[in-house]
């Protein structure tokens, strides 16, 4: 974030270069941090990049130097057209490192997309200002001839002035702590570069940002900002309680709430309450697990039939905090069932505002995340695949905390489904193999050829901690035994809405190919799908497919059945990468191993009427699948990513995309609708000049909403692309095809 002075000076008389010391100061500074106590998590006005590289130690922040890592203010950002504004901080260095490293600030921050929270992320201009670690300040790219000891403790001080509104002056004061002649640098600033957006602590090294760190540690203390031009926002803060997600299932609530990492001398649970009459009542208390920082509540005999005001209420350092929503009534006798479904986030679009401003126009009853709510590179600075667990989980807690900013307005007053995929467990692909961890492999194997293998790359504990993150409020697991790994299971039962959900893992218990397939078998696949349906592959498992088999026949009271899994029982998909190559087979989707998924199918012919949802490919897709005959099983909905990354499409050879096909692996499947890319979305030409939101709209991006209705037997597919208005949705905003309506059962397709 290092700026040029070019960038400051551009448009800067020569006058403007002699600008005088003097500046007015702010009355008062409208935040001055009170830091105390030990912990990771700095506080709630506060939003640290990474996370697990800034902590506070007995009211000291801590920070790890390296390239990007800032601790932005979230409740200030500065204003254009003001007279002032001025930051202070007192910093020293705590342990040198080997580089070039610097504490200060970083100031107008700007984001690619309009907004403080995608500024935080995505940051794409912004200046900075600082304390060098051999004892230099500077300012952009001017710097002090002398020098002061930074571990003594400095005070420094950011000024920028309006000067005759046609230019800022950008002042840094350095006053040593421990005495001698403070150091003082002043340089322009061109009205039209104004520095509008956050501001920031920082703590820096050359390089691009990565987990790792230059070895420096600087340390800050009473941070203050102030001045006409910082424009003061107290509702802009995230936590204590950060938020929640809850399901309502036969009578009983399930209810997570997530936490930051609280310190050791901080309350270690938190409460749930709910409105009676005028007053709060307390119903429940519960632990804040350590690794994955939820509470989880079970509150059985619920009443279903009304809703029900609650909030979670915590108190820290002395003040009590409190994160309310209604956990709506059960609309079993309601005309319809509105399922609103999303998958694969990758990050760019953060916080997902329009969507997420259509989704609550569209007001579901329940909502599904069906994998992907975070992947590796969420928010930069790469993924502490290879660190401690507790740190890798800091790391992957940094960016699902980007899922849970993004949609907890939706999630805190109704249901959700949230159900974890492979880079929500840092893996590119994965085979799960009953939960076992991955296998040995040689040094010069990547990781990303180590996943076929079979099974999981992070250690037990830190998955048990996503999955209870992302899956923990679920209703309790109908086969509790964890996998012989100690890996837990989720897959369940929810009664919701007249509707019978089943909740299947589909990553869990499939066999990984490298551990069944011999390089033969697989290199002769694309010709002879059937070389690679080898006996003994697994893909729900023997225990899913119990469940499934149990779930047919107790379900047939239900209104409406659903099958909710990480994707699609086939290979919709013929092009895939970066260039859009046609792909015959792919034994990462749901039509590998053709047996089990067979089986699985015949299974749900028992229940002729259920829709499957579906996400993970990147595409949208609404097919009729068969088994032994064309359309004999179950109606398969599978949702296009809520930001697009890696592209696939649906172009098969011949002019029609719908009708039947035999996808790679064989199997049979009608197509009956699909949501593509535009051809030249995945191109730098394509994306020229376009904005991130413009990027995921042509590359597909979207969501899908399932209306089930009572009356008629019919499901109302939509499949509603990324840039729309919910207010005012025109003919265009979904995908060519849709809505599509189809009767529930085997008459449909």
């Amino acid at each position: 974030m290092r700026q040029r002075r070019r960038d400051f000076v551009k448009t800067v008389g020569a006058a403007a270069l002699t600008l005088g010391p003097g500046c007015s100061k702010p009355e008062s500074f409208s935040y001055a941090s009170a830091w105390k106590g030990s912990r990771v998590w700095v506080g709630p006005e506060t939003w640290a990049n990474p996370l697990q590289d800034w902590r506070v130690e007995d009211g000291e922040v801590q920070a790890k130097a390296g390239a990007g890592r800032t601790l932005h203010l979230l409740t200030h950002q500065a204003v254009a057209d003001k007279e002032l504004l001025q930051m202070r901080v007192d910093v020293r260095r705590l342990k040198a490192g080997p580089g070039d490293t610097w504490a200060g600030f970083a100031f107008g921050i700007r984001g690619k997309l309009n907004g403080y929270q995608h500024a935080l992320v995505h940051p794409a201009k912004g200046f900075t200002a600082g304390l060098r670690e051999d004892g230099k300040i500077f300012v952009a790219d001017d710097v002090s001839r002398e020098a002061i000891s930074p571990d003594d403790g400095v005070a420094l001080t950011l000024t920028i002035q309006l000067i005759d509104f046609s230019a800022y002056e950008v002042r840094l004061t350095a006053d040593p702590r421990g005495g001698g002649a403070p150091l003082s640098l002043a340089v322009p600033l061109s009205r039209s570069d104004a520095p509008v957006g956050n501001v920031a602590l920082a703590a820096q090294a050359p390089g691009r940002p990565t987990a790792e760190t230059s070895g420096a540690v600087w340390g800050f203390r009473d941070w203050q900002v102030g001045g006409d031009a910082a424009e003061v926002r107290p509702e802009q803060t995230f936590g204590p309680i950060l938020w929640t997600q809850y399901t309502l299932s036969r009578d009983v609530l399930k209810l997570a709430a997530l936490f930051p990492p609280i310190g050791a001398e901080d309350a270690q649970t938190c409460a749930l309450e709910v409105r009676d009459g005028e007053d709060w009542k307390a119903l429940a208390e519960a632990p804040i697990e350590p690794l994955s920082r939820t509470a989880v509540f079970r509150v059985a005999d619920w009443d279903s039939a009304r809703d029900q005001p609650y909030r979670v209420v915590y108190r820290w350092q002395d003040a009590d905090y409190a994160w309310e929503g209604t956990v709506r009534r059960d609309p079993a006798d309601a005309a319809q069932l509105k399922v609103a479904v999303f998958s694969c986030d990758h990050g760019e679009c953060f916080p997902q505002q329009r969507m997420v401003r259509n989704v609550s126009l569209q007001d579901p009853d329940l909502v599904f995340f069906a994998g992907d709510q975070i992947y590796e590179g969420h928010g930069g600075f790469g993924v502490a695949r290879d660190k401690p667990a507790d740190e890798a989980m800091l790391d992957y807690l940094r960016k699902y905390w980007q899922h849970g900013w993004t949609w907890r307005e939706i999630l805190r007053d109704r249901p959700s489904i949230v159900i974890p995929d492979d880079h929500d467990v840092f893996q590119g692909n994965i085979w799960g193999q009953a939960g076992r961890a991955l296998p040995p492999s040689p040094p010069d194997r990547s990781i990303g050829q180590r996943f076929a293998d079979g099974g999981f790359l992070m250690p037990v504990d830190w998955v048990n901690a996503v999955q209870r993150t992302q899956a923990g409020h679920l209703p309790d697991p109908v086969d509790p035994a964890p996998c012989d790994s100690g890996i837990e299971v989720y897959f369940t039962e929810l009664r919701y809405g007249g509707a019978s959900f089943a909740i299947l893992e589909d990553r869990k218990f499939k066999t990984g190919p490298n551990d069944i397939l011999s390089e033969r078998q697989r290199a002769s696949g694309a010709a002879n799908p059937k070389t690679v349906d080898a006996p003994g592959a697994e893909l729900f498992g023997s225990r899913q497919e119990a469940f499934l088999r149990d779930w047919v026949k107790s379900s047939a009271d239900a209104a409406f059945r659903v099958v909710c899994s990480q994707t699609i029982l086939c290979k919709a998909t013929t092009h895939a990468g970066g260039d859009l190559k046609r792909m015959v087979i792919d034994l990462d989707c749901g039509g590998w191993p053709q047996t089990p998924r067979d089986r699985a199918l015949k299974i749900l012919q028992g229940a002729p009427d259920v829709v499957m949802l579906h996400g993970d490919q990147h595409l949208g897709i609404l097919a009729r699948l068969g088994v032994s005959d064309w359309e004999d099983s179950a109606l398969a909905f599978m949702v296009p990513g809520t930001s697009n990354g890696f592209p696939r499409a649906w172009w098969p050879e011949g002019a029609e995309w719908t009708g039947r096909f035999r996808d790679g692996l064989g199997n049979r499947m009608t197509i009956l609708g699909v949501a593509n890319p535009d051809k030249g979305s995945n191109t730098k030409e394509g994306q020229a000049r376009l904005n991130a939101e413009q990027v995921a709209h042509i590359k597909g991006s979207g969501h899908g909403n399932v209306v089930l209705r009572r009356a008629d037997r019919k499901a109302r597919f939509e499949m509603w692309r990324h840039a729309f208005d919910a207010a005012a949705p025109g003919d265009a905003d979904q995908f060519p095809g849709f809505p599509m309506e189809l009767p529930l059962g085997p008459e449909a397709g």
